[in-house]
């Protein structure tokens, strides 16, 4: 699989990458919906903000599944995906099989965590998540040249507390 900076997906992919239930749905939308309907991956920071980490403008849109879009930013030393995830939270992300590393955190005073997906324990990607609606907001970092002297989960972190304001609280 691709790392972050070529294609946005690590290996294990995202908390919430599993496709189960997608068959059963209706076209009704679920409230975690509703409340996030108005976050637009590419938009959770302005182009100034983006740019102050490094980052590549503009940001390619990216949905594997209709209830996870995001945005992936190519940049140096990081690249960053940000997700919009209407079915997850902090504590449904703690609960899955597919980290290496989960290491729970507050953004900005919202339940959330950091997590390393099994597999890319090498490969300089963490996640840093809060919850938002009646989802979560997941940021992803991915440390381009791999150097052991930055830490992705730090930058990760960094980069979610300056998205949190931006969303829409739990609910």
């Amino acid at each position: 699989m691709a790392l972050l900076g070529v294609a946005g997906c690590g290996p294990g992919g995202l908390a919430g990458d599993e496709s189960e239930g997608a068959t059963g749905e209706t076209s009704a939308a679920k409230p975690s919906e509703e409340v996030l309907a108005g976050v637009d991956p590419c938009g959770m920071l302005s182009d100034e903000e983006l740019k102050s980490f490094g980052l590549e403008l503009p940001g390619e849109a990216m949905s594997t599944v209709p209830w996870r879009p995001g945005c992936d930013y190519s940049g140096d030393p990081f690249g960053v995906m940000f997700v919009k995830n209407k079915r997850q939270t902090a504590d449904s992300a703690a609960k899955k099989d597919t980290w290496a590393k989960f290491e729970r955190a507050e953004v900005n005073g919202r339940a959330g965590a950091t997590a390393v997906t099994e597999g890319a324990t090498q490969a300089g990607t963490c996640d840093a998540m809060f919850d938002a609606g009646q989802g979560m907001i997941q940021i992803r970092a991915h440390d381009v040249a791999r150097s052991d002297s930055r830490d992705e989960c730090a930058k990760a972190l960094e980069i979610a507390k300056k998205v949190e304001p931006n969303v829409p609280e739990p609910a």
